[in-house]
């Protein structure tokens, strides 16, 4: 590769001068092209290579979508050539061949595909991810030896397991997980699902909480997929039949990233979810996370009481955990002590002592916490409260000048009063220690490239292949924040339902998520729809 592109790279601002010296280094041990090393160390992702190109050599761009369904006939070429080679014929017609390539300047495969049938050849570039899969599918007789028979074979045999070792070092299966995994980092998805159908493999990403499919390997390739991420997570791959959790790192575009990954069986195999910890992208600054200016100041203010309970409730994927941690980012201070103990630790907080529960030692929320009281802390972090023990402990700690912040499981602010109580916790107690409780939601914001407003005056947006034709882009926050004020600590003491210490409270002025989201959708922030779809038809319809 020429001087050419790496200039432009730097020009554009893709790729630094210490980058491209790490590349280099590694391209003189590897001896691959540097193309493969930035994508392979992460410095570069599939896309901007492949815009790169077409730049500087002014080719044509290609992407799945024009990739043929079936093999592009070419009699005088063997299939293991093109897979060695990694060119994808995309058209044979007349005297000219056109080829999908990785590497445009690679000249040999042009020269050596025109000797052989006399025809001229031209050249587009595509990323090498969606090259290589169709070459698996449509030319992998010859490749490598990997078939689906082999496969089959393989979980068949459940003893068979250096062969399934095997398998998973085969280099397409190497590659279809990879690419998985810089597809979903790139596309800022939250989680990958790989799930065992009948007669499938499913594979999902969370897209800003929702889930879409992506395009799956033959079904034939499960047990070696499963196999191939298991090693990569240091787990057991000969144990099938009960469920495993472990971590992966690997370097993506440049940077560290973790996946959570777990493992479990289902009727058809194992079922794997990995979840994407990108430290790079968590966001810990409430501004940017879209606290509303009012809930901010009551949050903020409930944050600077030196001891008391802070709750934020909310279903799972509703953001709790970000907000905890974004409050730990400001009360992370020389003159504080802090501790959580979590379930698991999502993101290292430099500064901040975090533990993580162990059943297998029997260190659980409740224990932990207890044995914290006697680390001299100032602020403590439950990761949930999830039963008596913990509700009580966390009372008395605050009762004894501590700052306690934790999750909770219900719908709403007022609705975690009511669960408490249920849990055991002495109303008097309970009045006098909580000093505030947030419910919140993350809703879709709608893609500002194809937004629009309708005859009624409602916003929507079709899709485009700026939010791939989600219609969205991003989340944002709605929240209602519960103050305990000496009105609510009354109807705590009183044991009163949830629905009236909501009304004092709206009497009071915490405005709900309902209200909240109905003002981000007449702002054309979201949609109507978006907002029925979290809150409710009923709740956005108040």
């Amino acid at each position: 590769m020429g001087e050419t592109i790496e200039t432009y790279l730097i020009e554009k601002k893709k790729l630094s001068m210490e980058s491209l010296g790490r590349a280099r280094r590694a391209m003189a041990e590897s001896g691959e092209r540097l193309g493969d090393v930035l994508i392979k160390l992460g410095l570069l992702s599939e896309a901007d290579l492949v815009s790169s190109y077409a730049a500087v050599l002014s080719l044509p761009k290609l992407d799945k979508d024009d990739f043929p369904d079936a093999k592009v006939p070419l009699d005088q070429v063997t299939d293991k050539f093109l897979t060695s080679s990694r060119v994808l014929p995309i058209r044979n017609r007349g005297d000219v061949i056109k080829l999908a390539v990785t590497d445009p300047f690679d000249d040999f495969p042009k020269q050596a595909i025109q000797y052989a049938t006399g025809k001229r050849i031209e050249y587009c570039v595509a990323p090498p991810s969606e090259i290589d899969i169709v070459l698996d599918e449509l030319y992998q007789g010859e490749s490598n030896g990997f078939s689906p028979s082999d496969l089959d074979n393989a979980t068949g045999d459940l003893n068979d397991i250096d062969r399934l070792k095997d398998l998973a070092s085969e280099a397409p299966v190497i590659r279809f997980v990879n690419r998985l995994m810089h597809q979903a980092v790139s596309r800022h998805a939250s989680d990958i699902h790989i799930e065992p159908m009948e007669a499938s493999l499913k594979i999902r990403l969370r897209l800003d909480g929702m889930l879409e499919e992506v395009e799956s390997p033959p079904h034939n390739y499960k047990s070696a997929i499963n196999s191939r991420i298991k090693i990569m997570a240091g787990l057991d791959i000969a144990e099938r039949r009960l469920p495993q959790d472990g971590r992966i790192r690997l370097a993506i575009q440049g940077r560290d990233i973790d996946f959570r990954v777990s493992t479990t069986p289902t009727a058809f195999g194992e079922s794997v979810v990995l979840r994407i910890l990108n430290q790079h992208s968590l966001e810990l600054d409430l501004d940017v996370l879209g606290f509303p200016e009012q809930e901010m100041v009551a949050f903020r203010d409930a944050l600077e009481k030196p001891h008391g309970i802070i709750l934020v409730t909310g279903p799972t994927g509703s953001g709790k955990t970000t907000t905890l941690y974004a409050a730990l980012n400001i009360l992370n201070q020389p003159t504080n002590k802090i501790l959580t103990i979590e379930d698991p630790i999502e993101y290292m907080l430099d500064g901040i002592n975090q533990t993580q529960v162990n059943s297998r030692i029997d260190l659980g929320f409740a224990s932990a916490l207890r044995s914290f009281l006697r680390q001299d802390p100032d602020i403590m972090m439950v990761g949930e409260i999830r039963d008596t023990e913990t509700a009580q402990i966390a009372v008395q700690a605050s009762l004894t000048g501590h700052l306690i912040l934790s999750t909770l499981h219900t719908n709403t602010a007022a609705g975690a009063v009511a669960r408490l109580l249920d849990m055991g916790v002495e109303d008097f107690l309970l009045a006098s220690t909580l000093n505030i409780v947030m419910a919140q939601r993350l809703v879709r914001k709608l893609c500002p490239s194809c937004k629009t407003k309708d005859d009624i005056d409602n916003y929507h947006a079709p899709g485009c292949t700026d939010c791939h034709h989600s219609g969205f882009q991003g989340r944002t926050m709605i929240v209602e924040v519960l103050k305990i004020t000496d009105g609510i600590q009354s109807l705590i003491r009183d044991k009163a339902p949830a629905s009236d210490i909501e009304a004092l409270a709206i009497s009071e002025g915490m405005r709900t998520m309902t209200e909240q989201g109905m003002e981000l959708a007449n702002e054309g922030v979201t949609s109507l729809a978006e907002l029925y779809r979290v809150i409710g038809a009923e709740g956005a319809g108040d």
